[in-house]
């Protein structure tokens, strides 16, 4: 965990609303510069790339992400998702994207900023929003977009199904319980236009790849998927 100085408003704002730790929750001290302990620090996996393109038949081309889904991200991420923490995702955003940049700036110059036109989040159903209260994807979208400086379009993407938690399901049914779920509410928004498509994480990849069936098939030229943590890849 790294330190820096603090200005004497700060000072006393940190007293009074201590930083925690996003995977852990232990208040943090008052000069840290990290929102993540030391402990947890050490438990943050970065994947072996940051870039990897799909197999063939895969609706999405690429898929980029930074962290491996286990340590102290999958519990920022578990507490995002179901811990009332909304603020995770910006500093999961914040944590990732200059190491992803940092990748594409050595492997491909200029990108990936300069071939998306919008950048739109994976939908939560309405009811399950109410519910938590917020779409962390949306969230994410949103920092993401302020880092890239490319818009972000929330509600045209929908999920018009409240389906099962994918969590909940065996690899085999992850597919089929997501199968139509997704609906463009406004095609003239995406026709044509490359869309960077942002969830929290990846495991079997069917919510991304039928979030994508369904910008597609309303007129999209190009989805790729940024996401905060995946699976290991090889």
């Amino acid at each position: 965990m790294g330190y820096r100085e603090i200005r004497k408003a700060e000072y006393f704002l940190r007293l009074l609303f201590p930083a925690r730790c996003i995977c852990c929750d232990m208040v943090l001290p008052i000069n840290a510069s990290e929102e993540v302990c030391s402990e947890c620090g050490k438990s943050l996996k970065t994947l072996n790339k940051f870039g990897y393109v799909n197999l063939p038949g895969s609706i999405i081309t690429k898929v980029y992400s930074v962290f491996e889904y286990e340590g102290g991200i999958r519990k920022a991420i578990h507490r995002l998702k179901f811990g009332e923490s909304p603020r995770n995702a910006f500093v999961l955003v914040d944590l990732s994207y200059p190491i992803l940049k940092s990748f594409l700036d050595r492997q491909f110059p200029c990108m990936p900023c300069s071939n998306y036109d919008i950048i739109i989040p994976a939908p939560l159903h309405p009811k399950r929003k109410r519910r938590r209260g917020y779409n962390q994807s949306e969230l994410i979208a949103s920092r993401l977009a302020y880092h890239m400086k490319i818009p972000m379009l929330k509600g045209v993407l929908v999920k018009k199904i409240n389906t099962p938690p994918q969590s909940q399901l065996r690899r085999g049914e992850r597919l089929k319980n997501l199968i139509g779920v997704f609906h463009v509410k406004k095609p003239n928004l995406i026709k044509d236009r490359r869309i960077l498509l942002v969830d929290d994480i990846m495991t079997t990849g069917s919510t991304l790849e039928q979030c994508a069936k369904a910008l597609m098939d309303a007129g999209a030229k190009q989805v790729d998927a940024y996401v905060i943590a995946m699976r290991r890849r090889l």
